[in-house]
């Protein structure tokens, strides 16, 4: 499994966004959870062993200023296009949600003339019982 960590660029990503999503389905979990390692173990229970864990960062220096990083987002990224077409008829929202965004990719931008973020996921590996 590899999965983005609640920790990291996209589980604090989904943390800007909470505010302005629609309310999760009944019994509904943070997807971010999944890049939890305790999470994770206690779903897959003993159904496996030998499981390996490690974070790692994935390097992403694709886009130019953080503002590009989030108008590519909110037109591909599944989570963020429900939540602009949830707060779509509202401006002051969408503004709002715009400049969060922006805030969050310019707060991981370690770049110097493009932005380069160091987005953490945890890889963790398992053999399955039986």
């Amino acid at each position: 499994l590899l999965n983005w960590t609640p920790t990291g660029f996209v589980g604090e990503m989904f943390r800007t966004m909470k505010p302005y999503a629609p309310p999760p389905p009944p019994g509904a979990q943070p997807p971010p959870l999944w890049g939890d390692e305790d999470h994770v173990r206690a779903l897959l229970g003993d159904r496996v062993t030998d499981v390996v864990v490690q974070r790692r960062t994935l390097r992403v220096d694709l886009f130019p200023t953080p503002d590009v990083w989030r108008d590519q987002w909110k037109t591909i990224y599944g989570p963020t296009v429900a939540v602009y077409r949830h707060i779509g008829d509202d401006p002051d929202e969408v503004a709002a949600l715009d400049r969060d965004l922006a805030a969050l990719a310019t707060r991981y931008d370690r770049g110097i003339s493009s932005t380069v973020m160091h987005w953490e996921y945890l890889l963790l590996t398992a053999r399955k019982t039986g």
